[in-house]
């Protein structure tokens, strides 16, 4: 009888929780709770200079460290451990579709760190004043559509996907960086590379224009999209056909 897949979902929810959301989750409550027992009784949240300048500072800072250190922990060694420590051997001894089982548990994660990312904005709202929570998990879905798809495809393909998606992110920082700098001495043949990386500097676009109040930028967002599940794609057409006996 062929395994259900759905039946591996309460163990999925059980790893995701403990394993990868719970150190994201548990430093930004740290972070927030520290800086809120430092400021002062009387702090009004809500007024336009002191304590709202503060609050958007806390709440930038908080949900930046929660997005991109989720997003990566979400992703890391997905299908490596797996893989590397013949976890799959176990895993699919019944007839489990191993596409399914990793793009379930891709979409698991996500919707998660979506959900905690809202339920630590609710949190922080209820102590302090007015935040844009639905912006902060709008941002935390891109960015684990962005991150978690190219992610998901390095970790189908290899085993140091972790080590190259710190890598491809951070060079793709540095790059976007340098090209958008005021008289960039980029050679040409290097902008033409940066068109090939992450879009990250698109990211930065989107939440400046969220946090502040503004629309979706959706050409900007339409690439992110585009990018990130062009890397879930690869890892499905990657984990039909290639062997995790490796």
């Amino acid at each position: 009888m062929r395994g259900r897949i759905t039946a591996y979902l309460r163990f999925q929810l059980a790893d995701f929780l403990l394993m990868r959301a719970a150190l994201p989750a548990t430093l930004v409550v740290f972070l927030a709770y520290m800086t809120l027992a430092s400021a002062p009784a009387n702090v009004d949240w809500s007024a336009r200079s002191g304590g709202a300048r503060m609050l958007t500072q806390l709440f930038q800072a908080v949900a930046g460290a929660f997005i991109v250190l989720g997003s990566f922990l979400g992703v890391a060694r997905l299908v490596t451990d797996d893989r590397s420590n013949g976890y799959f051997r176990f895993l699919f001894s019944k007839p489990v579709s191993v596409v399914r089982f990793y793009a379930q548990q891709w979409v698991l994660h996500g919707v998660g760190l979506v959900a905690i990312a809202g339920l630590l904005g609710l949190w922080l709202e209820a102590r302090t004043a007015a935040i844009p929570v639905g912006a902060a998990m709008t941002m935390m879905a891109l960015t684990w559509i962005l991150v978690g798809g190219v992610g998901f495809a390095l970790s189908a393909a290899t085993n140091y996907d972790a080590l190259l998606l710190v890598i491809a992110y951070v060079a793709s920082s540095v790059l976007q960086g340098i090209k958008g700098a005021p008289d960039s001495l980029m050679a040409p043949w290097l902008r033409e590379v940066t068109k090939l990386t992450l879009p990250v500097h698109k990211l930065d676009y989107i939440r400046a224009q969220l946090y502040t109040g503004g629309d979706l930028p959706w050409p900007a967002t339409l690439h992110v999209v585009a990018y990130g599940m062009t890397g879930f794609a690869a890892a499905i057409v990657l984990l039909r056909r290639t062997s995790l006996a490796r």
